[in-house]
This record gives C-alpha cells, sequence and structure tokens, in this order.
C-alpha cells in the first residue's frame, strides 16, 4: 500500500512539498489559494473547491472529514470563515475544528487549511 500524493510543487523559490498526501484509509491535504489577489471570501473559496478535486481523486468526501485546521491572518474574518465553512461541510458528519491567527507565508495570503479524512 503506497502513498499517493496530490498538487505537488516543484517551483523555483518555493519549498518542495505536495498538498495532499492519502494512504489506505487515510487521506490529509493542505493549501493556500492560488490567486492570492483575492478577499478572504474568494481565497477560501479556492481552498474548498481545491479540497473538492483531491477529495475526489482521493475517493472521498465531505461526509468523511475527520480534522479541520485553519490559519487566519486576520482574526476578524473569522465570522466569514465560519460562514463558508458551514455552508461546505457535510453538516451531518462535521469534523473537529480549530482556527488561529497566524503569520502567513507571504503577505497576500488571508487563509491556509488543512483537512484530515477517511476513505
Amino acid at each position: 500500500m503506497g502513498l499517493e500524493r496530490f498538487g505537488v510543487i516543484d517551483e523555483l523559490n518555493r519549498p518542495r512539498i505536495c498538498l495532499g498526501l492519502a494512504r489506505g484509509d487515510w487521506f490529509t491535504v493542505c493549501t493556500t489559494a492560488r490567486d492570492r489577489s483575492a478577499d478572504i471570501r474568494g481565497q477560501i473559496k479556492q481552498v474548498l473547491l481545491t479540497f473538492d478535486g483531491y477529495m475526489a481523486e482521493a475517493g472521498c468526501d465531505k461526509s468523511s472529514l475527520l480534522t479541520a485546521q485553519v490559519w487566519l491572518k486576520h482574526m476578524r474574518d473569522f465570522d466569514v470563515m465560519t460562514e463558508m465553512w458551514n455552508g461546505w461541510i457535510d453538516t451531518a458528519n462535521p469534523p473537529t475544528f480549530s482556527c488561529v491567527r497566524a503569520d502567513m507565508s507571504t503577505a497576500e495570503a488571508l487563509v491556509e487549511i488543512r483537512i484530515g479524512a477517511a476513505r
């Protein structure tokens, strides 16, 4: 049973990483928005759409989410994050959730989210 990697990044001046990993019945992905010129709603939407794509590729869905960790540049965006998160998850199967304010890797990044899921 090998590892499956999703979203491998191999660019100059960036850490060489993959955005997601799956092995057996376990899946995780962590990302920021690609278009960092977007406002907080736009960046959250991009991240959630990325999750949808990688989860489908890995053979899992929102009902199998186990945990979520959110880093916000500004805690004033927590209400927007909550609204969009609650509109995206499977409300019958909510994951654990934590959210903190953090210095981001770039000045334009407003949010980073990591999820873990069973598959």
